[in-house]
């Protein structure tokens, strides 16, 4: 299954439309004028599916996902050395971990269950996130992890064309390029 989640070019506020397996919808916006990071998630029909709740963390990232069912995970920054970042919530773990080059991968507990790909070269603020995910993952969850880490880490790399040449620190895990969704 794919998950596709592109920043719109051009906007005055950080836009991003979501496409998650079987169709459905969201569009996400990022709020202008907050002094931490905030997102609203919105269904196809206007309803609130999901508000990340930026919060103060010196030199990490730390939010809280709420979700319109009533779920609510806690993100934050594991590992700033080799860069991880745990959501905890509903009695799950998901972990997102940045590898070198342009690639992520997510963990539920200990299986992956996405394979996430950045574009490298973006129009205006254009970053997009190609994740194949597996049915064992909850596609909101997984998208709010990506716009956490780009609203935090990529929002500020704004150009009339960016090229990312990747991240080349330490990595807790290697990128498993032969995994597959199930």
């Amino acid at each position: 299954m794919d998950l596709s989640i592109k920043e719109r070019i051009i906007s005055l506020r950080s836009t991003y439309d979501i496409v998650a397996p079987g169709g459905a919808t969201y569009t996400a916006e990022k709020k202008i004028f907050s002094l931490f990071p905030n997102l609203k998630v919105v269904d196809s029909a206007g309803q609130i599916a999901a508000n990340l709740k930026g919060g103060f963390a010196l030199f990490s990232q730390k939010y809280d996902f709420v979700f319109a069912d009533g779920r609510t995970y806690h993100y934050k920054t594991e590992s700033r050395i080799k860069p991880v970042y745990l959501a905890e919530g509903n009695g799950e773990q998901y972990r997102l971990y940045r590898h070198r080059g342009v690639k992520f991968s997510i963990y539920k507990g200990d299986t992956q269950v996405a394979a996430i790909t950045k574009n490298r070269i973006a129009i205006g603020s254009g970053n997009e996130y190609q994740v194949q995910i597996s049915s064992d993952a909850d596609p909101l969850v997984v998208a709010a992890m990506m716009l956490a880490f780009n609203s935090s880490k990529e929002d500020d790399k704004k150009g009339a064309v960016s090229v990312d040449v990747g991240y080349m620190g330490l990595e807790a895990k290697p990128f498993d390029s032969s995994w597959q969704p199930s």
